[in-house]
């Protein structure tokens, strides 16, 4: 099966999050639907706890990360829990 991805997003260095922090930007404002993600990286420097989906609540030790991609659920929505964290992430929409 495959995928033809309209683009990429992501971080274009380390960054520390804030409390409640979504990564993932909203669309532009001419979008009826938000960005969709069919592939995601997410590299934590420090341990966190991360929201998926508005539900999905995870515990990532210090280095663990978070990987997805096609063949998983898609992702609309991922926060940072904690602030401080030091992070990156890449992703395909």
């Amino acid at each position: 099966m495959a995928r033809q991805g309209a683009g990429y997003l992501g971080s274009n260095k380390i960054e520390v999050s804030t409390s409640l922090q979504e990564i993932i930007p909203n669309a532009p404002e001419k979008w009826t639907i938000p960005y969709t993600m069919y592939k995601l990286s997410f590299r934590n420097y420090d341990p966190c706890t991360v929201v998926l989906n508005h539900k999905t609540e995870l515990f990532l030790d210090a280095g663990d990360g978070f990987e997805m991609d096609d063949r998983d659920n898609p992702i609309t929505s991922f926060v940072i829990k904690e602030s401080g964290i030091r992070f990156n992430w890449r992703g395909g929409y």
